[in-house]
């Protein structure tokens, strides 16, 4: 199974470099490979550098970050030979790029795409969409994300945001939208890590300011009917990710990947027929996106 890729975008100041500031100091155990444009931009602490050499800085906690100094190709292609060092591989997009692009690019070079996540200026966005110069830019950024971080919303009275994120439904209906602050982002929304503690009894718990809900069974899941499962799903719904045995085939496992409006499905590893099923599945939410009851009938009908 190829690493998968995740893409943060967003124009000039809108967070993404405080966005990775978070996510490598709270890697929730996850070896992360992030590329990034330039080393100065990301303030790492020292306490967590193992060892820098030239364009590479190998963390204690697993995570490893590459700049694109020789070119994005190139460092895809040096990954492509060490997936068993990583669990996950995170690009920061530069803030005049297309992310959508770059996570086409990462797919040729045979690592899914689960995502891509523009942060934008709670302050800036709007105006940045009309300026002349950079307006197209703005909008093929707003358009090509599958979940957006609206960031800075401390910088803004609460009206002007609510006006603002209105006006985010308009222009791109159909992507789930989070606001934050400091470009604070749970690592479970931007990379979804699935182990079995997750699995509770208790099938509701708390991401920080989220909602999960997890399920399991010893059956197999139809893939029409999971794929019904996730159209139902409501706006709120922000991540889900699953380790799957479906009815239509069951000489492999699945991982399951949705974020935002992108959802993938892919082979993950062969089982013999003495292995048991087992599929787990994470869903994550904003508050008041999480029905329990009303998931696990949906669910639970399918078997």
């Amino acid at each position: 199974m190829s690493l998968p890729l995740t893409v943060i975008g967003g124009y000039l100041g809108a967070g993404k470099t405080t966005v990775l500031n978070h996510l490598l100091g709270n890697n929730d155990g996850l070896r992360i490979a992030v590329l990034v444009n330039d080393f100065g931009d990301i303030n790492i602490d020292a306490e967590l550098i193992e060892s820098a050499d030239g364009e590479t800085i190998a963390l204690t906690n697993g995570c490893t970050c590459c700049t694109l100094a020789d070119g994005l190709s190139t460092v895809l292609a040096e990954l492509r030979g060490r997936s068993e060092d990583f669990d996950h591989i995170v690009i920061e997009a530069s803030g005049v790029a297309d992310p959508l692009k770059i996570g086409h690019i990462g797919a040729a070079f045979g690592f899914p795409l689960v995502g891509v996540t523009v942060v934008v200026d709670a302050e800036t966005v709007r105006a940045q969409s009309t300026d002349t110069y950079v307006g197209d830019t703005v909008m093929w950024q707003l358009r090509s994300a599958d979940l957006l971080i609206v960031n800075k919303r401390d910088l803004v009275a609460p009206a002007e945001l609510q006006s603002l994120l209105a006006w985010l439904v308009d222009t791109v209906p159909d992507t789930p939208t989070l606001t934050t602050q400091g470009g604070w982002v749970d690592t479970a929304i931007l990379l979804a890590p699935l182990r079995a503690s997750e699995t509770h009894a208790d099938p509701v718990g708390s991401h920080g300011s989220f909602e999960s809900w997890s399920f399991r069974t010893a059956t197999p899941l139809r893939r029409s009917d999971l794929d019904a499962f996730l159209t139902a799903l409501p706006p709120g719904v922000v991540r889900a990710k699953g380790i799957l045995r479906l009815a239509d085939d069951m000489a492999n496992n699945y991982l399951l990947q949705r974020v935002g409006r992108r959802t993938s499905l892919l082979p993950l590893n062969a089982v013999s027929a003495e292995d048991p099923f087992d599929t787990r599945l994470v869903v994550i939410g904003v508050p008041g996106s999480i029905d329990s009851e009303l998931f696990a009938q949906w669910l639970g009908g399918c078997m």
